[in-house]
């Protein structure tokens, strides 16, 4: 990875958020082994301010949410029916996790009187259903390219094995993304309220630790996609 690739990428919104989850968490799990309250306290602020700037930056998501709404539509040009179901649910979910997220912001920073407790858990419960629906997508992705791998492997011919390599790659990055959707919904989970699942049983490195290999992990897929697109231009 050159650092032209990675300026080009943080030039796009996708690019500060994922940089900026990827610092936030391994500020959290720099906080493990750390002796000093004080210097631990430093790392919870840096956490802190760096997931509240991404928090504030999805205030303008609801926009791009309401255009990919009505560019999706029904999924017609989904030709599978469980992957075009599993999005249309996820949309739901999105678009109501949207407004509940602006609204707990807007609650915590006392511009508004609320339960921000509950508003909170609300969010947090959004959040890992749409995780568990991304799992599920990718999931189903997987499998439609093993029984597409299998059968390519029984034809012998060029095109075949031009088609094998290119299928590799793309069954490597979903077992990639499932990994990180796992690793995500495993500390999600942890800010329930306690006694919901595993609901604050993780510790703050333990969470820092989870969320620094998932970052890392999307950061590897987000540049590797870039690369292979600028290396087909």
């Amino acid at each position: 990875m050159n650092i032209a690739l990675i300026s080009e990428y943080l030039e796009t919104y996708q690019g500060r958020d994922k940089f900026l989850r990827t610092l936030s968490y391994m500020a959290k799990f720099a906080t493990l082994g750390i002796l000093s309250k004080e210097i631990e306290e430093k790392f919870k602020i840096f956490s802190s301010q760096m997931s509240g700037c991404r928090v504030i930056l999805r205030l303008l998501d609801d926009i791009p949410m309401i255009h990919y709404v009505m560019t999706y539509g029904w999924g017609k040009k989904e030709p599978d029916w469980l992957i075009k179901w599993t999005e249309l649910v996820q949309i739901a979910v999105d678009t109501i996790f949207c407004p509940i997220e602006h609204i707990s912001w807007a609650g915590e920073h006392k511009l508004i009187k609320i339960n921000i407790e509950k508003w909170d858990n609300a969010s947090t419960w959004f959040w890992i259903i749409s995780l568990h629906l991304s799992l599920i997508k990718s999931l189903r992705k997987l499998k439609k390219l093993n029984n597409y791998k299998t059968h390519l492997s029984e034809i012998n011919c060029d095109t075949s094995r031009i088609a094998l390599t290119t299928i590799s790659k793309q069954k490597w990055n979903e077992l990639l993304t499932c990994t990180r959707l796992i690793l995500d919904i495993s500390y999600a989970i942890s800010y329930l309220p306690s006694g919901v699942f595993w609901g604050g049983w993780l510790k703050i490195w333990q969470i820092g630790a989870l969320g620094t290999l998932s970052s890392l992990i999307g950061l590897y897929q987000a540049l590797s996609k870039r690369a292979e697109q600028k290396k087909c231009l």
